[in-house]
């Protein structure tokens, strides 16, 4: 009879142990998928965020280029203070992009002559959806400021100290809940 169960014992595993064997090789294998999946969402965000990186970095660079071209005489960066009225833009924002728009939003005929119509067209172009995953809540501002010592109806900053006007901008893009501010002096 001692014979008959040794000969058992070294036959082979029990189905038990086959079953908590495959239970554990099962747990180590969700655990991977789920590092993955993460894995796969992070650089998914990491992307975006050096997309978004990019993107406001041209935008300076527009702002550079073109802020000494003119519109019906008046230089660029005198037109992101003030709309072609002479007022100020509903908080102080020159450009708003609340929401992704589709390409159907990007002007394309009429030819647009002014470095003003450019600027603000390349940039719905470049913040479309086409480029940056889109949410609700998301927005993008370029919003214009001015320290100076004149009244309050030509700078939205008084200081005595100041002697030429300056200008100073905040780029605020908010997408899928992350903010990236920029602050920049124009001229």
């Amino acid at each position: 009879m001692d014979k008959t169960i040794s000969l058992i014992k070294q036959k082979g595993t029990t189905l038990l142990e086959a079953l908590v064997a495959t239970a554990i090789i099962g747990i180590g294998f969700i655990a991977i998928f789920q590092m993955v999946t993460y894995s796969v969402r992070s650089i998914d965000v990491s992307g975006e965020r050096t997309k978004i990186n990019y993107l406001t970095d041209t935008i300076l660079e527009d702002l550079t280029a073109y802020k000494t071209s003119e519109k019906d005489s008046r230089k660029l960066y005198d037109a992101l203070m003030l709309d072609d009225n002479g007022d100020p833009y509903p908080d102080n924002a020159f450009w708003n992009l609340s929401q992704c728009e589709a390409d159907e939003g990007i002007t394309v005929s009429p030819p647009l002559n002014n470095a003003e119509d450019i600027i603000k067209n390349k940039w719905d172009n470049r913040f479309s959806n086409r480029r940056i995953k889109c949410g609700q809540d998301d927005n993008k501002t370029l919003k214009t400021y001015t320290i100076c010592r004149d009244s309050p109806a030509v700078c939205t900053n008084l200081n005595n100290g100041v002697y030429d006007k300056l200008y100073f901008g905040k780029l605020e893009v908010l997408v899928s809940g992350k903010s990236k501010n920029l602050y920049f002096r124009i001229h």
